[in-house]
């Protein structure tokens, strides 16, 4: 059985706030053990499928197209940074997402289409934008933690969001790399 390894998510345009923002916290953070992300795949996950046999894509596709033509284009704002799970214990590095209901309410419409077909991990969503993961732990927690308070206020333009995607995630020893397989445009 072939498989692809597959994600629902919105693909983020890297801005200059955000290019900018990245390499200030690369600075900070520098002698820390963190893989950055590859700035070039930047995207917020709507919901993680996982490893998929192939011959259930076309499905997949039909219904997201379906759900596509349920929402109209809407805004969305890069602010603030954190940690999962939290900041004293950071893992992953994000950058947070400031929305109305529709980016909530599109992925309910996700997990409903598709959860006679696939599995759609159920943990609590919390829209980010990963910028950086931690595997074997930080060396100064304290010294993270306020990096990432620094810029509790900071900000990004509104963001046009009027697509998302079904995307393949290759893992690889140099990190993970992102092909789309469709992309569904939100129906005005």
């Amino acid at each position: 059985m072939e498989t692809k390894r597959i994600f629902i998510a919105i693909k983020i345009n890297n801005t200059d706030q955000i290019r900018a923002i990245f390499r200030q916290v690369q600075l900070d953070l520098k002698d820390e053990w963190i893989k950055w992300v590859d700035q070039k795949g930047l995207h917020i996950t709507l919901g993680f499928i996982g490893t998929t046999d192939v011959r259930k894509i076309g499905l997949i596709v039909n219904r997201l197209r379906s759900c596509a033509g349920k929402f109209s284009p809407f805004s969305l704002q890069l602010k603030s940074l954190g940690a999962f799970p939290s900041l004293n214990r950071a893992r992953v590095l994000w950058i947070g997402v400031n929305s109305d209901n529709v980016i909530y309410e599109l992925r309910s419409e996700i997990v409903k289409q598709l959860e006679y077909i696939v599995e759609i991990s159920d943990t609590k969503f919390s829209p980010h934008l990963t910028i950086g993961r931690i595997k074997h732990g930080v060396k100064k927690p304290g010294m993270v933690k306020a990096a990432l308070e620094t810029y509790a206020s900071w900000c990004d333009n509104e963001l046009l969001i009027d697509d998302f995607v079904l995307m393949e995630s290759k893992l690889s020893r140099q990190g993970p790399s992102y092909k789309v397989i469709e992309s569904f445009v939100l129906m005005p």
